[in-house]
């Protein structure tokens, strides 16, 4: 029984070290790579060479949550060709140990350490992103608060208080999480024909009690041309916590909220009437990540447990990195569309894993009885 947890450690350990020197190795290549993008971006900006060596490594948890399956089942086609080349297989399964049972310490592995990567990595990985906004936005605008700010901006719409027919459609560039403050505003006045009429421009917007208050701004319409104010207030009835919500909801990057702060968001935005499909196919990925890091495991032991003999051990292992690639791409594709609402989220996502899980299952099934 002793032997039997001795080997049972000894394969969940190469497997482990094997996954770790894998993923290390992707990270020095996705760090130079992010390292030359980042010099060529910031070449103007006066940041000092430390401080774009510090971005690029911030960049490689976001780049590495991508990839990971993948990484996961080239680490486990490795260490079944490194136990098969050294003949060790032969000798654990000449002592009793079947294809399953050799599987069962790699299988749990893979499940722990894929609870490792969606709560405690994730949530590291999320800090690091979150600081390399912070430094971008330092270094290349001179900012040092926390910003949203989409490229086609942000949109909002609300009623024309003082003309209730009437609507007002707003864009801002960006907009700072500190104090809620909206930068480079520009306000479109609509009649009740859905024509326009009237525009003005702020360089800031701050959501008060019951108005918006403009700073600097310039007002456009049949009347005035380029009227300058200092401040303007314009009436509104949406409230601060509605518009932030529907702010994070439309415009802000889903990755960066952990498993643990998504099940509440999910429900303060469905509370206000917003659309979550994004936020729940993301947080049921996370959730059924465990489960695709154990469907590589099966897959891999396909491709990569052959024969030190066998002449197509080079092919299987090529075919095998092949399939992580596609299961990557396929993958993608299926959980966008989940987030856009158009295939069901358990579709979208576990769905995935569970067809994973079958394949490798039945290709287990298939070799342990050749």
């Amino acid at each position: 029984m002793r032997s039997f947890r001795l080997i049972n450690i000894y394969i969940a350990k190469s497997f482990l070290l094997r996954f770790a020197q894998i993923t290390l190795g992707f990270s020095l290549l996705i760090f130079f790579i992010n390292l030359i993008d980042l010099l060529e971006r910031m070449r103007d900006s006066g940041a000092p060479f430390y401080a774009v060596a510090f971005m690029a490594l911030l960049q490689i948890p976001s780049f590495l949550n991508d990839i990971v399956p993948s990484l996961v089942l080239i680490s486990a086609i490795i260490s079944f060709f490194l136990l098969s080349s050294k003949s060790e297989i032969t000798i654990i399964r000449m002592s009793g140990f079947s294809l399953w049972q050799i599987l069962r310490p790699l299988s749990c592995a893979a499940l722990l350490l894929g609870v490792f990567w969606v709560t405690v990595f994730g949530s590291l990985s999320i800090q690091m992103t979150k600081k390399f906004h912070h430094l971008e936005g330092k270094y290349t605008r001179n900012e040092t608060r926390e910003v949203i700010a989409p490229s086609n901006g942000v949109w909002l719409k609300q009623t024309n208080i003082e003309k209730p027919e009437e609507e007002l459609i707003i864009q801002s560039k960006k907009v700072y999480r500190e104090n809620f403050e909206f930068d480079g505003v520009t306000f479109w006045f609509f009649n009740k024909e859905g024509q326009f009429y009237k525009k003005i421009d702020a360089a800031s917007m701050i959501l008060q009690e019951g108005y918006w208050l403009l700073e600097d701004a310039t007002i456009n319409d049949d009347k005035l041309i380029n009227k300058n104010l200092k401040s303007i207030k314009i009436p509104t009835n949406l409230k601060a916590d509605f518009v932030m919500q529907k702010v994070v909801n439309n415009f802000q990057n889903v990755r960066l909220f952990s498993i643990f702060e998504l099940p509440t968001l999910i429900t303060d935005l469905q509370s206000a009437g917003f659309n979550s499909t994004k936020f729940k196919v993301y947080l049921h990925s996370l959730l059924s990540k465990p489960l695709l890091f154990l469907a590589m495991i099966f897959i891999a032991c396909y491709f990569g447990l052959n024969h030190v003999r066998n002449q197509n051990t080079t092919l299987m292992i090529f075919l095998g990195i092949v399939a992580g690639l596609i299961l990557y791409i396929i993958s993608s594709i299926i959980t966008s569309l989940g987030s856009s609402g158009l295939i069901p989220i358990f579709a979208s996502t576990w769905v995935i894993a569970i067809i994973c899980l079958a394949i490798g299952t039945l290709l287990i099934y298939n070799k342990e009885t050749l």
